[in-house]
């Protein structure tokens, strides 16, 4: 890792917090970070590089995205995801045995989980982490299993969940890890409800400073650097809501990438600028930018520039936010729509089906007579995703709202298809668990395709 790199410095930061929090503590548990929303991104790179072979921590980290739907199937949801994960790396622990003994057999949890019958598998997950541990080479080696799901139904299920297995005695040399949002406290315990078994960590840093910096690197005269800058100083006048200081950088953000020629740059910082303006909602200039940046993308699709069709296809979203904001909803859903049909033709899955999803929705509430063939479009252009994929994406509500269309239409195949389907991704309660997912869920009224840090591709 660079050392010089800002947020590698961060990543360093965690890894000396860990050292000295959790060494020597032999009846340590469970670890909890404590965090920002903004730094999850940081924590889970850590949590990634510790569990390759670049880790430089003493314990060997194995990170698992599984999602949580309940207290009763997660234990076999990370059983199931670990030997699914083992199975695939056979040619990683061949290279293992060749320089040392690992003798780990997962043949015997392989036959407990094809025998299950719905029965909570906690003392299982234990046994595995238990076996696995005492099967590494280096027989001190600690064992660290990294929580990070990729979607979490309930946070008191869950929190449940971590309790139940404290207290039925969490192998010698394995701790759990999971990350927790400051002032949220998903999954605080206190320490006199498990002596010593606990440790918390709550790393100050300065992620936007670390962003800003690695993002602003390098030759201040190359428009790519001038639109970073340009963009960081947007997101600085929006948060003290000056909107006149904002414009005179958004206009600079313009001028810069005009003057580079390069359609792709010039029509992101249009949308660049568009999208801190939505903050505002009704300030006039965001059409004008939305406009003029969509001419702009259409035009470098025809000069075989290979950035503006993404951005055309996240144009389309962002006009469709800014009608729905505006109220005109007709108009809409025909831009969410327009959105979903490039994405899908361009095989754009996630973008196609969070389109699909926003103008089935705005059908739904404002326009029924549209719903259920906005609806089933939506639901075929997922039909080719894997089980993996379905459980991280939005399309397990057009699955969920398919579901019951077909249901009531009498489509009996179709509703045995996404019964099997989802009852394989969640177990037979699959229909209440999507439920209190997107109960749970944040609502959506921006396009989900672009956000300001991922947009900006900091250099490396």
């Amino acid at each position: 890792m660079n050392e010089h790199n800002p947020i590698a410095q961060l990543v360093n930061l965690i890894q000396k917090q860990w050292l000295e929090k959790t060494a020597n503590k032999p009846s340590l548990k469970f670890v909890r970070f404590i965090i920002k929303p903004e730094e999850a991104r940081v924590y889970e790179g850590f949590c990634k590089l510790e569990s390759s072979e670049h880790g430089s921590l003493p314990e060997m980290f194995v990170t698992q995205l599984t999602s949580f739907e309940n207290e009763d199937t997660f234990s076999a949801a990370l059983i199931k995801d670990w030997l699914d994960t083992y199975e695939k790396s056979m040619a990683l622990v061949q290279h293992v045995q060749e320089r040392a003994i690992f003798t780990w057999d997962p043949r015997p949890f392989k036959q407990l989980l094809e025998r299950n019958n719905g029965v909570p598998m906690d003392d299982v997950l234990l046994s595995l982490l238990g076996s696995f541990r005492q099967s590494l080479p280096q027989q001190h080696k600690q064992l660290v299993l990294a929580l990070i799901p990729r979607q979490v139904s309930s946070t008191k299920a869950m929190k449940n969940w971590i309790a139940n297995l404290l207290k039925k005695g969490i192998p010698a040399g394995v701790k759990l890890l999971a990350i927790d949002h400051i002032n949220a406290e998903y999954f605080a315990f206190h320490e006199r409800q498990f002596p010593d078994m606990i440790c918390n960590i709550h790393i100050p840093m300065d992620l936007q400073a670390a962003i800003q910096k690695l993002a602003t690197s390098g030759n201040p005269n190359d428009p790519e650097i001038m639109l970073r800058k340009c963009v960081f100083e947007m997101g600085a006048a929006m948060k003290d809501k000056d909107l006149k200081r904002l414009h005179r950088w958004g206009q600079q953000a313009l001028d810069a990438t005009q003057r580079s020629g390069n359609k792709g740059l010039f029509a992101t910082a249009h949308i660049m600028y568009a999208g801190i303006l939505f903050h505002f909602k009704k300030d006039p200039k965001i059409p004008e930018l939305l406009d003029r940046g969509l001419r702009i993308a259409k035009q470098g699709m025809q000069m075989n520039d290979g950035a503006c069709l993404p951005l055309l296809v996240q144009f389309y979203g962002y006009h469709g936010a800014y009608a729905q904001i505006r109220r005109r909803f007709t108009e809409a859903i025909n831009w969410f729509i327009q959105q979903a049909e490039l994405a899908e033709q361009h095989k754009f899955s996630q973008q196609a089906l969070n389109a699909w999803y926003q103008a089935a929705e705005l059908c739904r509430r404002k326009d029924s007579g549209r719903y259920y063939d906005v609806l089933e479009k939506g639901y075929k252009s997922g039909l080719h995703l894997s089980d993996e994929e379905i459980s991280a994406s939005i399309y397990i509500y057009l699955l969920r709202d398919y579901y019951d269309y077909a249901h009531a239409s009498r489509k009996h195949d179709i509703v045995q298809a996404i019964d099997e389907k989802m009852g394989r991704v969640f177990g037979n309660g699959w229909k209440s668990d999507v439920d209190n997912i997107r109960k749970n869920r944040e609502p959506m009224i921006l396009p989900r395709e672009i956000e300001q840090n991922e947009a900006l591709q900091p250099l490396k």
